[in-house]
């Protein structure tokens, strides 16, 4: 099906990116640049959602029509003059937020995949994933609905599939969303054009969509205003649009070649061994103990409690065909030891944290003690005070399948300085080998450190009211009410009006089952 939309005057700036900005970049190919690039593209400035975001759409998604600013919505072909405020528009995920639960994360918030919508054209796109349509239920010349053709679609009955103008756009903003979130809580039950199993997150059928969406329709002007104005308000940009060739090195038919940012061939690999230093943002990303990486951090320690019997160390830096990671073991010679050590990362400030969550990616095939004995700890470091968390997700016995912790929250401790950290343990029991690599300590930092009374911090979120068939989604916290005033639930509802009211809201908001 080929879509088409009237032209519009071009942009005549183009977006650039500071020079030495992608340079991490070098020498990597497939999964390593894929984690190269989620390094350097996560831990961006968060901006508040709703008002901060159709403030920061002043600089991404506004066009000149006939001259008269309007909002750049890519669902419809309405020219909605900014001067007229927002009406009748959302603001809207194109990576869904129900996919991973709707929390309102980093993911939640990023002006990467956020656009000024038109409020029907959200709502008949729902939640469906992108792909090319055999037949079309619902369309209004920009946004299109309906079945998948053959071999797309993942298994989900509907899919929408945007204008032609705009296919390498929500392409190029997949491959980011997809690249920069990896691990947060993506559901199984959309799993429709993703696969968590799989280091490079896409099913096959997705990701030959997307690499030919982004061939066929290439990087556009609008794309580089848009990037600019997604590093003047989140200080990071999207690498797929400043680097065209990327996603082939990651996904297409030069994953096995080592990426170069000037486009000269084949570079020497970045030497891993003299990693760049951790940043220590105000709100952002650590990330420690990397796959790719030759040589353990620096400035990680690992303190030894009690050495097993016959050994010299507990923890170690190794690898397996070029995977790295951080190792512990106290099964020597064929016989289990009693052992205690620590691995700590550096100091690090929760002054001011609002939200911090740890995760870590690990493997261990025997498992006996590991469960019990093993696992993350913080460490006070003014008092020495070591608590042990509990992790969410195990790895599985029987293999060396590296598999992610899950988020661990670390709110608990804001307002102290504190290192992170793994113990190990064993005993005659048993003294398993337990590998651990890439772990991401993700923190937010209040602008005060003092929370509004009374609820007056929550920003009115009233615009994520959404109508989907006969069901009315509503943010956490939101009561539904019919004409009569009962409060009822969300799904399955009859036609008629109802009202959904919220304290943040700035007013109820009236919606219709038809």
């Amino acid at each position: 099906m080929a879509i088409t939309l009237p032209a519009f005057t071009a942009l005549d700036a183009r977006g650039g990116y500071p020079e030495g900005y992608y340079d991490s970049l070098n020498g990597k190919c497939g999964v390593a640049l894929m984690k190269a690039v989620k390094a350097m593209a996560a831990g961006h400035t968060e901006i508040s959602y709703s008002s901060g975001t159709w403030e920061a759409f002043h600089d991404t998604d506004v066009r000149k029509v006939n001259g008269v600013d309007c909002w750049w919505d890519m669902y419809s072909s309405n020219n909605v003059p900014v001067s007229s405020g927002y009406p009748g528009m959302n603001v809207e995920h194109s990576v869904a937020n129900s996919w991973w639960g709707k929390t309102k994360n980093a993911a939640y918030k990023d002006l990467v995949h956020l656009n000024p919508s038109n409020s029907e054209a959200n709502n008949r796109k729902a939640n469906y994933p992108l792909g090319e349509l055999e037949s079309i239920t619902w369309q209004n010349g920009v946004t299109f609905v309906g079945k998948p053709k053959s071999g797309q679609g993942g298994g989900a009955t509907y899919c929408y599939e945007p204008a032609d103008e705009y296919k390498g756009d929500f392409a190029r903003v997949f491959m980011y969303m997809f690249t920069t979130y990896d691990n947060i809580s993506w559901k199984s039950n959309t799993a429709w054009m993703y696969d968590t199993s799989n280091d490079l997150m896409f099913k096959s059928w997705a990701q030959e969509l997307l690499l030919r969406w982004s061939a066929n329709d290439p990087v556009s002007d609008k794309e580089r205003q848009r990037n600019d104005g997604i590093q003047k308000h989140q200080k990071n940009r999207n690498p797929f649009i400043d680097l065209p060739d990327l996603a082939e090195h990651i996904w297409g038919s030069k994953k096995t070649v080592p990426f170069s940012v000037d486009g000269s061939g084949p570079v020497d690999p970045v030497d891993p061994s003299d990693p760049e230093e951790p940043k220590d943002p105000e709100d952002g990303t650590y990330t420690w103990l990397l796959s790719t990486s030759a040589s353990m951090d620096a400035d990680w320690t690992t303190e030894n409690v009690t050495i097993p019997a016959g050994g010299s160390y507990v923890w170690s830096w190794k690898d397996i065909d070029g995977k790295y990671y951080l190792n512990a073991s106290a099964f020597i010679s064929g016989k289990a030891y009693a052992s205690e050590a620590y691995a700590w990362s550096p100091e690090v400030s929760f002054e001011n944290v609002e939200e911090a969550t740890l995760d870590y990616w690990q493997a261990a095939k025997f498992q006996t003690t590991l469960k019990t004995l093993c696992g993350p700890v913080v460490r006070d470091c003014e008092t020495g005070d070591i608590t042990e968390l509990s992790t969410p997700v195990w790895p599985a016995a029987g293999s060396w399948t590296f598999v992610n912790s899950g988020a661990i929250d670390l709110s608990g401790f804001a307002g102290k300085k504190v290192q992170v950290g793994f113990k190990y343990a064993s005993d005659a029991s048993g003294a398993d080998t337990w590998e651990i690599n890439d772990v991401t300590l993700k923190i937010t930092k209040t602008t005060t450190g003092v929370e509004m009374p009374g609820g007056m911090d929550e920003e009115d979120d009233s615009c994520l009211v959404e109508v989907w068939g006969n069901n009315i989604l509503v943010p956490a916290g939101a009561r539904i009410f019919d004409m009569n005033g009962r409060e009822v639930e969300g799904t399955g509802l009859s036609r008629g009006v109802y009202v959904v009211v919220k304290p943040s809201f700035a007013k109820a908001v009236k919606v219709m089952i038809k």
